[in-house]
């Protein structure tokens, strides 16, 4: 894509397709630091970081056979990836890992915990752990749909 400039008032404004990482960057921090001046538990967060939770499965061979990115914050559990080889789908390992996960996450003091799925992924899954959609963006990609779920540990057996 080209770069198309204009000037608006005083200001000039650039439309890329290829803005530098720093640029980027630059911009991203200014969100954060609105964020933080405005929100306690952002600041917080920031000041302690996310703690990071991954749980990961191997073989014999000590070759990568799945695991589960997540990280808790704000008294959330934060599920990024989960992934399992196509060999151990459908066996109770994607079960043990989010019960492993949620566990842990039951540890550190959080109370909820959230993920987001493709409609061509696990919404079914998570649905039968317990998870809830809260949110739908339909059409994303084209002719699919993505989900926000959440799960509330309050008044649940831990494990």
């Amino acid at each position: 894509m080209d770069e198309i400039r204009t000037t608006l008032d005083d200001f000039d404004l650039l439309l890329t397709g290829a803005a530098s990482q720093d640029l980027r960057a630059a911009l991203h921090q200014q969100i954060r630091a609105f964020n933080d001046s405005r929100s306690e538990p952002h600041r917080s967060a920031r000041q302690a970081g996310a703690s990071q939770l991954d749980i990961y499965i191997y073989d014999a061979e000590r070759r990568l056979r799945g695991g589960l990115v997540a990280s808790t914050y704000w008294d959330w559990l934060e599920i990024d990836d989960l992934w399992l080889d196509e060999a151990l789908r459908g066996r109770g390992y994607g079960r043990q890992l989010m019960r492993m996960a949620e566990a842990e996450a039951r540890v550190r003091g959080c109370r909820r915990a959230w993920v987001r799925t493709f409609r061509f992924q696990a919404p079914g899954f998570y649905e039968r752990l317990g998870y809830r959609v809260v949110g739908v963006l339909e059409d994303y990609p084209p002719g699919n749909a993505l989900y926000w779920m959440r799960k509330d540990f309050v008044g649940e057996e831990a494990g």
